[in-house]
């Protein structure tokens, strides 16, 4: 008895201590639209969790989608203003989902992807770029800092890109499959 009531305390208290971290959690659903918010006819969607931890230094993230053809890439943009709408455009990149190394080859995933594409990694201020480029002389306004800022003020959205690799039958606004300038996109909140 003394050996599981030890068990069910050391498992609480661990518990307890991995939530403390978890300071705050966001969400974005993925539904059809590029980046410069154009409504894409797709059957495709997504949801994204994104929650800070350690102290607000860090940001651990999941990202799912249902129904997408020839993955591509995916991304966190941020606007300069906000609160985004879905017909809006949605800013520069600030961190790669996929590919998961700003300037790697781009992936692609042909067949349908319905699975989580990206999740149980922990982004700090290293891997944000662009408008969110870590800057110790702007602290509050970059790196994760930044990102948290531009979640709260509606800056933030994440789009998912898709691409058959053939660069002569890209279409503006694109098609479900085809869509390098994304397929579903959503705000973070």
């Amino acid at each position: 008895m003394r050996k599981s009531l030890l068990a069910i305390a050391c498992a609480l208290g661990l518990a307890t201590a991995a939530s403390a971290h978890e300071t705050a959690t966001f969400r974005a659903r993925l539904t059809g639209g590029d980046l410069a918010g154009n409504p894409i006819v797709t059957n495709a969607k997504g949801e994204a969790r994104l929650a800070i931890i350690d102290n607000g230094t860090a940001v651990r993230f999941e990202v799912e989608v249902q129904g997408i053809r020839n993955l591509w890439q995916a991304h966190i943009h941020i606007s300069p203003t906000g609160p985004v709408a879905q017909n809006q455009p949605v800013g520069p990149i600030a961190f790669f989902f996929v590919p998961t190394i700003p300037g790697a080859p781009n992936s692609n995933v042909p067949g349908p992807t319905d699975d989580e594409i990206s999740g149980g990694f922990v982004m700090t201020n290293a891997q944000l770029v662009g408008p969110l480029t870590f800057d110790p002389n702007n602290a509050t306004t970059t790196g994760i800092a930044g990102l948290i800022k531009a979640i709260k003020e509606g800056r933030a959205s994440i789009v998912v890109h898709t691409s058959d690799l053939d660069n002569t039958n890209n279409r503006i606004p694109g098609v479900a499959g085809d869509s390098p300038a994304g397929e579903i996109r959503g705000l973070i909140q």
